[in-house]
C-alpha cells in the first residue's frame, strides 16, 4: 500500500509519470465532416419543429407531419448536394 501511494505522490498531475507526454491534440475535421455535422443539427431542429408545430395544431393530422418530415429530408438531401458542389474544390475525390 505503501508502495502504491509512492508511485501516486511521484505522478504529474493528470497521471503521466513524472514527464507527462503532450495531451491528445484535436482532430480536426474535413469540410465533408463539418458539412455533414451542419445538416444533421439543422435537420434534427428543423424535424423538431415540425413534430411540434403538428402536434399543437387545433387539429393534428398526421399526413401534413408525413408532408413536412419528407419534405426537410428532401431539403437535407438537396442541401448536401449543394454543399458538394459549393465545397467541390475543398474535398478530395475518393479515388486520389
Amino acid at each position: 500500500m505503501a508502495r502504491r501511494l509512492r508511485r501516486q505522490s511521484a505522478k504529474a498531475p493528470g497521471g503521466r509519470g513524472l514527464s507527462p507526454s503532450p495531451g491528445r491534440r484535436a482532430v480536426t475535421a474535413t469540410p465533408e465532416q463539418r458539412l455533414n455535422r451542419l445538416l444533421l443539427l439543422g435537420g434534427s431542429a428543423l424535424a423538431l419543429g415540425a413534430v411540434l408545430v403538428a402536434v399543437l395544431a387545433p387539429r393534428f393530422k398526421p399526413i401534413w407531419l408525413g408532408i413536412n418530415l419528407g419534405a426537410i429530408g428532401l431539403g437535407l438531401l438537396m442541401g448536401k448536394g449543394i454543399g458538394r458542389f459549393i465545397f467541390r474544390r475543398v474535398l478530395p475525390t475518393p479515388g486520389k
